[in-house]
């Protein structure tokens, strides 16, 4: 670090000089024009021209000698580090199950579109400015549908399975399909901030919340992956689940809305706290009934093997979604702490 003091010129102009050698590591040389940032954090950045996001404005990717899924990981990859556009090119055409295939893939993301094909290109471009996006209102979007496919997931599991069990599961694929859009919005905001200092002006917020939003976002769409496991293994049962299970279900639920209703700064601290006492006695709970199924001295709550089976694979994913709710409490209370203290 070095210390300098501000210069007034004429105009009311200020100035601060910068160490020659820094100046000289970083290509900055007399009479070149520079970027110069402010930020919600108060902190004021200089940065050259050149090396501010520009590379991010398209990216061409070889995919010779691919396949469908090789292709779509690809555009995948580029799309998430946050090229506003990526052309697929090849020596070859692209055969029309590689064409589907991408365009499936974009049909499945938000702000997204095929916008040129040629027999040996497909041009896809993101359409969406970051200062008509927020970054917030789509993490309390991803909450609602994380939140509302557990609670729709778990209301199965004390339904008659043979009233419909399968449809659920399907409906909660079809639902997850959004929270994985949600958060790959999210993720591409994030992506883009890291390399574009002009991201994190258009997008309003300041970094440590927007990777606070990253965490959260990326821990429901845990929550949204872990309800389809929970209505697959429920359409695996012969009969209802037992009310222990249920009951369990709602605490894990109750945990993940709490904590992530915190870092969207809906919740206090002391909320957070007890969050995670109720996450510690669920997860004993959780324990203590999954012990149940694999102890022979102990009588068990289902006298079917389908059922027990089917019952563990719950608990598991109970388990799992208890991790995503105590991973965003952590987040919330590091914001806390931030945000009294810095």
């Amino acid at each position: 670090m070095e210390t300098r003091k501000l210069q007034e010129v004429g105009g009311g102009t200020y100035t601060v000089s910068i160490p020659k050698e820094w100046a000289r590591a970083h290509g900055f040389e007399a009479g070149m024009s520079v970027n110069l940032y402010t930020h919600l954090d108060g902190s004021i950045v200089v940065r050259g021209r050149t090396n501010d996001g520009e590379n991010l404005a398209a990216v061409r990717l070889d995919v010779d000698g691919s396949g469908p899924e090789r292709v779509k990981r690809t555009l995948r990859a580029a799309l998430a580090v946050g090229f506003e556009a990526v052309t697929l090119a090849r020596a070859e055409p692209f055969t029309a199950e590689e064409r589907r295939a991408v365009n499936a893939m974009v049909r499945g993301l938000v702000g997204t579109e095929v916008v040129d094909e040629a027999d040996d290109e497909i041009t896809v471009r993101n359409l969406l400015d970051a200062s008509d996006v927020s970054v917030r209102q789509s993490v309390v979007q991803l909450e609602f549908v994380a939140l509302s496919m557990h609670r729709r997931a778990t209301t199965s599991l004390v339904e008659d399975p043979t009233d419909g069990a399968g449809g659920v599961h399907e409906q909660l694929r079809e639902r997850g399909a959004e929270a994985e859009r949600l958060f790959g919005m999210v993720s591409r905001h994030f992506s883009r901030a890291l390399v574009s200092l002009e991201e994190i002006d258009r997008l309003d917020v300041t970094r440590p919340d927007l990777f606070d939003y990253y965490e959260t976002a990326r821990h429901l769409r845990g929550v949204a992956r872990e309800a389809v496991a929970v209505a697959r293994a429920g359409e695996q049962s012969v009969g209802p689940m037992p009310s222990e299970v249920s009951d369990a279900a709602d605490a894990t639920r109750s945990v993940v809305e709490d904590a992530s209703s915190a870092v969207l700064g809906d919740g206090e601290v002391e909320t957070i706290h007890r969050a995670l006492d109720r996450s510690a006695d669920t997860r004993d709970e959780i324990d203590g009934l999954d012990a149940t199924l694999v102890d022979e001295s102990t009588p068990t709550f289902t006298d079917s093997v389908v059922d027990a089976v089917a019952t563990a694979r719950i608990l598991d994913s109970l388990a799992r979604t208890l991790d995503h709710g105590d991973a965003v409490a952590d987040v919330a209370i590091r914001a806390f702490t931030r945000n009294e203290h810095l």
